[in-house]
């Protein structure tokens, strides 16, 4: 096999050739000539098993930086069990964070390995980059959270710096275990950094915290500063500009809905197929290529909108609409739905028909914290709403005429 970086004719490439002649593995070799790993690699490398052998049993106490590193991935939920092994994988673009973790473990005998695999559902070959030791090995001195580790904010930064969303000047923090949330939020509330908890969107009992405002965010990221600038890639995604594009997702539900006070055929009730479109605009995630995943974006609108509007009633769904579930209506519902979950959204478009569609742009979330529900929404739940004199005009003549007598204050 000729390889394509030193021009040396081998029986296979390998990362042990790839390191030495240009410091670079397999899957970058790949990735870099834009070759399928089937033709990079010989038959004997894809597959193979992993003995439990050549991994050392450790014993003392690790470090402090080999505590605070396991905890922030235990927060992130990256530490994963596989037979007799404890693992934590990373994709390939985050090969030189993995590395700065194994610096970090070491105490615990963790070691990297690039593993190829087949896989049945992708039908083609694909390569794992891993951290793994003996699970016997985690034992010892282990913290399950930052609150347990000997330096919480280290800590705190392993996690951000792998499981953070920095999303429109907001940082978004889903953590996998949900009795985490509350003392995580406490602990950093005592350093006037205030998170907020957003019902989770998937079932799985995860909690979602999100950053209360860009105040906040900011003195969380300064806080973490020293410690995030340490890891690989977490520099260019906290603190450096990026590249602004805008993704777009769009869904369809069923419902039905009728117009109060329409002059028309709007007034009864009917049913329709409507199609919502949002748009999101906001930075590329230099370690992931996204602006979001649309698998994510999907699962939002899905959870905080289509789920509640499918196969409804418009006008009973919520008070906001009861009065006129006109599309105009509906875009500012959609837009309160989306903000906490998406600080980036541009735009929400949402077509009745093929040929009537209405498009709207809402408050910013900083915007809406302050304002609130917006008032073509509220006007029914107005505390004042029956406070006006003139509501005295419904009332017979005689009753408006009695005058009730209370005890004189005086």
């Amino acid at each position: 096999m000729h390889c394509l970086e030193c021009h040396t004719e081998l029986e296979c490439i390998d990362n042990k050739h790839l390191l030495a002649c240009a410091g670079i593995t397999v899957q970058e070799y790949a990735i870099r000539h834009h070759l399928p790993l089937e033709l990079v690699l010989h038959p004997d490398q894809i597959n193979k098993e992993d003995a439990p052998g050549g991994y050392p049993r450790v014993s003392g106490r690790p470090d402090e930086q080999a505590r605070n590193t396991l905890a922030g991935l235990r927060l992130a939920g990256l530490i994963q069990s596989e037979g007799p092994f404890a693992v934590v994988s990373g994709g390939i673009r985050r090969l030189d964070q993995l590395l700065w973790v194994l610096q970090g473990l070491e105490g615990y005998g963790f070691r990297y390995c690039q593993e190829y695999r087949y896989g049945g559902h992708s039908h083609r070959v694909v390569a794992l980059n891993r951290l793994k030791t003996l699970a016997v090995n985690l034992g010892r001195g282990v913290a399950s959270s930052p609150l347990e580790a000997p330096d919480f904010m280290a800590a705190l930064a392993v996690y951000v710096a792998h499981a953070g969303l920095f999303r429109a000047g907001y940082l978004f923090m889903p953590l996998a275990d949900a009795c985490a949330g509350g003392p995580l939020a406490t602990r950093l509330a005592e350093q006037g950094i205030r998170l907020r908890a957003l019902p989770a969107i998937d079932d799985r009992g995860e909690v979602l915290l999100r950053t209360e405002t860009l105040a906040d965010t900011q003195r969380l990221l300064q806080a973490l500063k020293a410690q995030l600038l340490r890891i690989p890639g977490a520099g260019q995604c906290f603190f450096e500009a990026g590249t602004q594009a805008t993704v777009v997702k769009e869904l369809g539900f069923d419902s039905a809905h009728f117009i109060t006070d329409h002059p028309g055929r709007c007034a009864r009730l009917h049913g329709g197929r409507y199609a919502i479109q949002v748009k999101i605009t906001d930075r590329i995630d230099p370690m992931t290529g996204f602006v979001i995943d649309y698998s994510e974006l999907k699962r939002i609108l899905k959870r905080r909108v289509i789920d509640r509007l499918d196969h409804q009633s418009l006008n009973y769904v919520d008070s906001g609409l009861a009065w006129r579930s006109s599309t105009e209506l509906l875009c500012i519902y959609v837009w309160e739905r989306l903000i906490d979950y998406l600080p980036g959204l541009a735009e929400v478009e949402i077509h009745e028909t093929a040929q009537s569609y209405c498009r709207y742009t809402g408050p910013s979330l900083a915007e809406f914290q302050c304002q609130g529900v917006h008032p073509l929404l509220s006007h029914f739940q107005r505390p004042d709403l029956g406070g006006s004199p003139l509501r005295e005009r419904l009332l017979p003549p005689r009753m408006r005429r009695l005058k009730v007598i209370g005890d004189d204050p005086a």
